[in-house]
């Protein structure tokens, strides 16, 4: 703000175009100053948008975690370093993206999920060679964050109806 109570012009501009950006979906505060930045305006006008904007609940990174982590989930399951990974490449600072990854998975079964995702998989599987079936699958789920442990529990589990 400068003199009587006016808006500064730059933060307004700044307000206004991620007003526009959060229209589409929400979106974190990283990704929207990098958006702002790119558009030229200055570092203090757009911390002060965001600020305000934070202030009202329009920019909400715990939120967001939240929302696109159930966002994921429901077009399959994935584990702890996929979520995490994806929530960072949004913009999500690591330890936030950790804490709602880990409130979200808290009271559910690692090695169940695993089991799941495994036997969906292995129905969807052309190879006939067990070697090659236990490899690709383990490979499948270690690339959706399941641990090695919950990993070969699920190959093994999966293992005998393939064959």
């Amino acid at each position: 703000m400068s003199g009587q109570g006016r808006i500064d012009p730059e933060v307004a501009e700044a307000k206004r175009a991620a007003v526009k950006l959060l229209a589409a979906r929400a979106r974190p505060r990283k990704y929207l100053e990098q958006r702002l930045r790119k558009r030229g305006l200055p570092d203090a006008a757009i911390q002060s948008a965001l600020d305000a904007l934070e202030g009202a609940g329009y920019v909400d990174d715990e939120k967001y975690a939240r929302d696109r982590i159930e966002g994921i989930l429901r077009k399959g399951k994935q584990w702890g370093r996929a979520l995490t990974s994806k929530l960072i490449a949004d913009g999500i600072g690591s330890e936030l993206a950790e804490t709602a990854v880990a409130e979200r998975l808290a009271d559910e079964d690692q090695r169940e999920w695993a089991c799941e995702v495994a036997r969906e998989r292995i129905e969807k599987m052309k190879t006939s060679e067990p070697e090659s079936t236990r490899r690709k699958l383990s490979s499948y789920l270690m690339r959706r964050g399941f641990t090695h442990g919950a990993v070969i529990a699920a190959v093994e589990e999966a293992e005998p109806e393939s064959y």
